[in-house]
């Protein structure tokens, strides 16, 4: 067990927590880690290792800054060059985190002074010395985690040794995974069992997997706890086999299965001993091994599934091979005259060593030449990749958490790079060196010319921020326009690193631009703070976007990607987009007329629990999650907000809940609530202004009890008294069966931790509705007062329960109509409405203000977690289902994106690397789309797909779901295409008409414009050829959301969201037109 470190700021911590756990945070709060070599590798490295909070970073070199360092290290400035590097980075990566304690060491390393760290990272050493320490590393007691790490212009390298045994706790770091146990076979003796999981509850794990079993009934034998190895997983994933059940009891019931992760050892070797016999080692790009290997040769098919296959035919064995002849020569012979050729026979001498020599040489004769010519440059985009990878792997090393690197990763980005090799330029005399070193001038001139929108400045948008500025983008011609609606949190410090505590409360763009600019004084970056969104048309408007290059998103939502996506599509700009989610990051590359889109593939929608589950029949946390944040949000929000509105108008407010479609029953539940849930309290605005109206602390802790007596008492005894244990479905099969679990009440005793968090959370909270200042967290308070409280009694009714089974209701028993069911007479819903609004009206009370209080998560001391742990743990403790920490609680509740900085270094590292290609206006086939997951870990890239294209004929339509028969004009047709009409903006519906058949000879015979008013007009085209088409899109409800209309020089007509806009053609022969997007040009 680590030694105990420093108390975690879980609310500055959260979102790392997400990945890690808590457990994991501790033992990284212990940590000391060595990094040598304050490259731009090196800075990155420290970067994402002094984020992830351990205990102390000590920052090594021996070197002295130099003006070209300033390429890569966000740290160094002009004034520094000449210091030590690491000195004159030491104070700025102490305000980074100053919960970590920041050193510095300035002595050449040795065996002596590398004691005390558990982790030591060499980013800029050679490979000689490199074997040196990592002799000596392995010699300490204990041993120190060892990684290096090297970069060459587009080429980089990752070595991991954490010694011998070194236990990996959990390899994948998903949460772990449980379902419900349908049945479970008793086998026959020596043969495996087959468990059926019920069909909503797949457990989505695979073969040699081990499960534990609990609550099972009959065959208890599976209930003692011993992981069990799973096999002959279905392609459902939702039955499985176990071992011979033979001699267990009959299954009668039950059953919980839950994942049970092993720990896995692993040995590593030691540097030396991998440099001929790398080992396992994994290709990101396919597409790079070796034209046999690509070719499924007959030669290569034996190697397949060996470790000997990527050595001889992959590209990482020839990046293996490169980077030690790289080290062989040295940079400098590497980049001097006669350097390929030197490269050249250095690998062929070493190649000659390895045990599985790398084959076919003959095809790397650019590998080679571009190797050589960016030999020891740092490039900011592979320093972030790298970087990323690195802080990844000190985390592994100091957690056991996540699966290491084991022991090599190479990769290289040859397809960024000039088709021929530019001229030579000088390298040293400028801060973008490096990069001039490997592109060329005219290819640098271009960088700094582009205009570039960024989209976020959050942790996605400050390391992009970081990376332009480093680039050198936009710092001579061009701008970057970074825009950004959010403020500033505590929570964003883990890993949106260009903030800092007195940043806390400003704007994102605005605070992340001007610390950019810290970076490079020449970068030029406008910042705003406007959303992305039709309502800012009028700020991002067709001037703004045809002035831009290239559009980079650093979203966290796809409705706001979607939309960016839809204006690079009518404009026509390359866009650039990227995500993350706790380890894992996918970059894409769309790139006009020769890539899908990003909105032409979408993600399933997340799967939502059934309301019977969430307020009936609860068979994991997540349900009782559910119900608890809707709990919080009617009591707290959405009950102040009405009884605001009830108090201004109580018939205007009835009236616009009718004009807005609400039925009767909807509008009643507002103003008296439900009987059904309420049980023996009132509901809605009843509850509110009439029967328990606030004027004390007091009272408000008398309500929150009487709640936990509605909630946990008698809603339960409610539905037993509907759904008793004994019940039967109409097939004769037991009701209460899995997924369903018999409840159970829950007794009240302030003495229980969790009841009275809820008492203590549920009556702050009713004190802040009603505008009551005081707040008591006291337990003397509370129980003094609990003691006088009176509790309504409750007698349970019959009343319809909702299983969301028609085929589950009970055999010959009729469910009686609730009490509070509304009658379907209109005149009685009318009569029912009238008395219970002049009821609720006597409780107005003239110029009441009443707090509506949205859910805030990242606030631990507002009690809204509190709230919603306490809630459905009660809840759980009814059903019988594990309660959840606060944490967790917190995490699944306010749907906290878990986020970490080294996958977003990596995804930005990746994304700037597709830059280069754009600006290089390089083919589709160079663009790569990536994933990664640095958990397992898991690098993969691969082409983007083309654009759908659309041809004549008959075809399915998928979103008509259905075989269309068109004429497709153009022929072929993709996204990417746009018909434009120049015309003034006196246009007429029929000038439209005239166009289209003399310019295209077809026939306008409808248009259907579903405006801001979601309504389409289908009214026949002949009544609307004299209105103008500016009038007739405004008509659609623009003036309110869209009041640039009239300031446009472009306006789509046709085929686009958001909104439908269909224009209805034919052809001459009267066939239906598929037509692409249409626009109008307005020339005045």
């Amino acid at each position: 067990m680590a030694a105990a470190g420093k108390p975690l700021d879980e609310d500055l911590q959260s979102r790392q927590m997400a990945v890690y756990g808590r457990e994991s945070m501790m033992k990284l709060s212990t940590a000391k880690v060595l990094i040598s070599g304050l490259n731009g590798l090196g800075a990155e490295a420290a970067k994402n290792v002094i984020l992830a909070n351990v205990k102390s970073v000590t920052l090594h070199d021996t070197e002295a800054a130099k003006l070209v360092d300033l390429g890569a290290n966000f740290y160094l400035s002009k004034e520094d060059v000449g210091k030590n590097r690491a000195e004159a980075c030491k104070a700025q990566f102490q305000e980074l985190n100053p919960n970590v304690d920041v050193q510095v060491l300035t002595a050449p390393l040795t065996a002596e002074n590398i004691k005390g760290f558990n982790v030591i990272v060499l980013c800029d050493s050679t490979l000689e010395k490199a074997q040196e320490l990592n002799t000596a590393a392995r010699a300490l007691s204990p041993p120190a985690h060892f990684i290096y790490g090297k970069l060459n212009g587009v080429f980089g390298s990752v070595f991991c040794d954490f010694g011998d045994n070194f236990v990996c706790l959990d390899t994948t770091g998903e949460a772990v995974k449980t379902a419900i146990v349908h049945s479970i076979q008793k086998s026959k003796a020596g043969e495996k069992a087959l468990v059926q999981c019920v069909m909503d509850e797949a457990i989505d794990l695979d073969d040699d997997e081990h499960v534990v079993f609990t609550e099972v009934k009959g065959m208890t034998q599976l209930n003692d706890g011993k992981p069990r190895k799973i096999s002959d997983v279905s392609k459902g994933k939702k039955n499985f086999k176990i071992e011979d059940t033979s001699a267990f009891g009959d299954y009668t019931s039950g059953g919980i299965v839950t994942q049970k992760k092993i720990p896995l050892t692993l040995n590593f070797k030691p540097l030396s001993q991998t440099l001929t016999q790398p080992g396992k080692m994994s290709d990101i790009d396919t597409s790079k091994q070796t034209p046999k290997a690509c070719a499924f040769d007959e030669s290569v098919l034996e190697f397949l599934g060996q470790d000997a296959f990527e050595t001889k035919f992959g590209n990482s064995g020839f990046l293996h091979l490169a980077h030690q002849a790289i080290e062989k020569i040295g940079t400098g012979a590497a980049v001097g005259a006669g350097g390929v050729d030197k490269l050249k026979a250095a690998i062929n001498e070493i190649n000659a060593t390895f045990t599985d020599k790398v084959e076919e040489l003959d095809c790397r004769e650019k590998a080679i030449a571009s190797l050589a010519r960016g030999a020891g440059a740092i490039l900011s985009p592979m320093a972030a990749i790298f970087g990323g990878i690195i802080g990844q792997e000190v985390i592994k090393a100091a957690t056991s958490k996540f699966h290491p690197t084991f022991q090599w990763f190479h990769y290289d980005c040859i397809e960024c790079l000039p088709d021929e090799a530019p001229p030579a330029a000088e390298t040293d005399k400028s801060r973008y060196g490096h990069q001039l070193q490997v592109f060329g001038e005219e290819m640098h001139k271009k960088i700094t010319d582009l205009n570039i929108f960024l989209v976020g400045s959050g942790a996605l948008g400050c390391e992009f921020l970081k990376s332009l500025a480093l680039m050198g983008v936009s710092s001579a011609g061009g701008n970057v326009t970074v825009t950004d609606d959010d403020v500033i949190e505590k929570s964003n410090l883990s890993r949106q690193f260009l903030f800092r505590n007195h940043n806390i409360g400003h704007s994102k763009s605005e605070s992340a631009s001007k610390a950019a600019k810290v970076m490079n004084p020449d970068f030029k970056a406008k910042a705003l703070t406007e959303r992305v969104q039709q309502q800012t048309e009028n700020i991002f408007d067709d001037d703004f976007w045809t002035g831009t290059d290239l559009v980079v998103n650093a979203l966290d939502n796809v409705k706001a990607r979607l939309y960016v996506d839809s204006r690079c599509v009518l404009y026509g700009k390359p866009l650039l987009e990227s995500g993350t989610l706790g380890p894992k990051c996918n970059t894409q590359a769309v790139i006009p007329g020769k890539t899908e889109n990003y909105g032409a593939t979408r993600d399933p929608p997340e799967k939502e629990a059934p309301q019977c589950a969430l307020h009936n029949f609860p068979h994991n946390i997540d349900h009782c999650l559910g119900l608890a944040k809707s709990e919080f949000v009617g009591n707290f929000e959405t009950l102040a907000a009405d009884a605001n509105e009830f108090s201004k108008g109580p018939q205007k407010f009835v009236d616009s809940l009718i004009a807005a479609g609400e039925n009767p029953e909807a509008i009643l539940d507002k103003l008296v609530g439900d009987p059904k849930f309420n049980c023996a309290m009132q509901g809605g605005l009843t509850d509110a202004l009439i029967t328990e109206p606030a004027q004390n602390f007091d009272q408000c802790i008398g309500w929150a009890r009487r709640k936990f007596q509605s909630y946990f008492v008698d809603r339960i005894n409610l539905l037993l008294y509907n759904c008793p244990a004994d019940m039967k479905t109409s097939s004769g099969t037991p009701f209460w069966a899995p997924p369903k679990r018999l409840p159970k009440v829950i007794e009240f005793s302030v003495d229980d931790e969790m009841v009275l968090k809820f008492i203590i959370a549920a009556s702050n909270l009713r004190a802040k509705l009603y505008g009551i200042t005081e707040e008591h967290r006291e337990k003397e308070y509370f129980v003094k007062v609990l003691k006088d409280v009176k509790i309504p009694e409750f007698k349970p009714f019959k009343t319809e329960v909702k299983t969301g089974e028609d085929e589950q209701q009970a055999e010959g028993e009729a469910p009686a109509e609730a009490p509070a069911a509304a009658p379907k007479d209109m005149e009685e819903d009318k009569a029912r409405l009238e008395a219970a609004l002049k009821s609720v009206s006597g409780g107005v009370v003239a110029g009441k203000e009443y707090f509506s209080n949205e859910f805030e998560k990242d606030h631990d001391d507002n009690f809204h977690i509190d709230f919603i742990q306490s809630f459905a743990n009660l809840r759980a403790r009814n059903y019988a289902i594990d309660e959840i920490d606060f944490l967790q609680a917190k995490l699944k509740a306010g749907r906290i994106i878990p986020a970490i900085a080294t996958a977003t270094a990596m995804a930005t590292g990746f994304v700037c690397l597709e830059m280069y290609k754009v600006v290089g206006k390089k083919p589709a086939a160079a663009f790569r789309n990536t994933f990664s997951n640095l958990a397992l870990p898991l690098y993969s890239q691969s082409e983007p797909a083309p654009p759908d294209s659309i041809v004549s004929g008959t075809r399915f339509d998928k979103e008509m779901y259905m075989d269309v028969d068109e004429v497709a004009v153009p022929d072929p047709q993709t996204t990417w295409d746009t018909i434009t009409i120049s015309a003034p903006r006196s246009i007429t519906i029929k000038g439209l008409v005239d166009w289209f058949k003399a310019e295209k000879n077809l026939d306008l015979v409808g248009w259907i414009y579903t405006g801001a008013d979601k309504k389409a007009d289908s009214s026949p085209l002949e009544q609307r050829m004299n209105q103008t088409v500016i009038e007739y899109i405004e008509s659609k409800g623009y003036p309110v959301t869209f009041p640039c209309l009239k300031k446009r020089k472009i306006v789509e007509i046709g085929d686009s969201p958001p909104d439908t806009k269909v224009l209805e053609l034919k052809t001459a022969d009267g066939d239906d037109v598929k037509i692409c997007r249409v626009v109008i040009s307005f020339t005045d």
